[in-house]
């Protein structure tokens, strides 16, 4: 999706807009059509030579701007308090690498405005894909600990509002391989309760008792196929966040050396990745809205030419 064109962002501005109202509220007290005709006659030459201006569009590039940051803030209060120290950190290390590859962009070329742009995108995705793993994380250790245990359910834990316990593995070779002990741990599980059931059923003959015990073994099945899924998308989510971040480093070094059309290829396949792994999850939990996330790519798009 793109941003409005430069004519209709022109028109719509605040000043633009009132002085038409405040013409046209001026011919009707009057009962006299000069005022209105004078305006529509200054709003052609306006709307002829400002969209078009250096100066609109350095305008609408800080508009933009801070439209993100209020975006990114907003995220930025919902997600923090459900990561880990760990995840902060590496989040505030891209934002710092970000508005250094902005104090090397300051010529205000429309190319440079859309590597920015995407960098934000980014930014952004990293703090929705860290929310996804934390929650995907505490979802696998809650089911080991069902299948351990049994559903059982805890009594509330006290704590600060706005937080969350959060377990976190930082380092990404013992990350996957818990991530995949864990997986195997609740499919063998799910495998033995499946094995008991196909013993039972073949011992039980009621027509009634083979109906639940068929249907159990079919929730059994989808429940290993979607822990699965769940660790497969876990360990995925941990390297696009390396990506990620491996990415704005890149960036950060090829700004001084390479062209910005070079730096956009570059960010483009990592963006596109993104988009992947977006619609995976969307997949997975079609009805859980990750905060913030409509509208994201409207909102990234740098302004279009007129």
């Amino acid at each position: 999706m793109k941003r409005p064109s430069k004519l209709k962002e022109a028109f719509l501005e605040g000043y633009n807009t009132v002085g038409l109202a405040g013409a046209a509220a001026l011919s009707a007290a009057l009962l006299n059509p000069l005022p209105i005709l004078g305006a529509l006659v200054v709003e052609a030459a306006y709307l002829l030579f400002v969209p078009d201006s250096k100066w609109f569009e350095k305008r609408l590039a800080v508009k933009y701007d801070q439209e993100v940051i209020d975006r990114r803030r907003k995220l930025r209060d919902q997600v923090f308090p459900t990561l880990g120290a760990s995840v902060q950190a590496r989040f505030s290390r891209l934002e710092t690498v970000r508005n250094q590859i902005g104090g090397q962009t300051l010529d205000g070329r429309l190319i440079f405005r859309e590597v920015l742009r995407k960098l934000d995108y980014l930014l952004e995705k990293f703090l929705l894909f860290a929310s996804k793993e934390t929650q995907f994380e505490n979802y696998l250790r809650s089911v080991l600990d069902e299948v351990k245990h049994g559903p059982i359910t805890p009594p509330p834990v006290q704590k600060r509002p706005g937080k969350k316990i959060v377990f976190q593995i930082e380092d990404m070779t013992e990350r996957d391989e818990w991530i995949q002990d864990t997986v195997g741990m609740i499919s063998e599980k799910y495998t033995d309760e499946i094995n008991n059931i196909d013993e039972l059923l073949q011992k039980d003959a009621n027509l009634h008792n083979q109906a639940v015990l068929e249907k159990r073994k079919e929730v059994l099945q989808r429940r290993s196929q979607y822990v699965v899924r769940m660790g497969e998308i876990l360990i995925n989510l941990g390297h696009q966040l390396s990506l990620m971040e491996d990415t704005f480093g890149l960036i950060n070094d090829e700004i001084r050396a390479r062209s910005p059309e070079q730096v956009l290829a570059d960010i483009d396949d990592v963006v596109f990745q993104t988009d992947n792994l977006t619609e995976t999850l969307a997949d997975v939990a079609p009805f859980d809205v990750m905060p913030l996330e409509a509208g994201a790519r409207k909102l990234y798009n740098a302004p279009n030419e007129k």
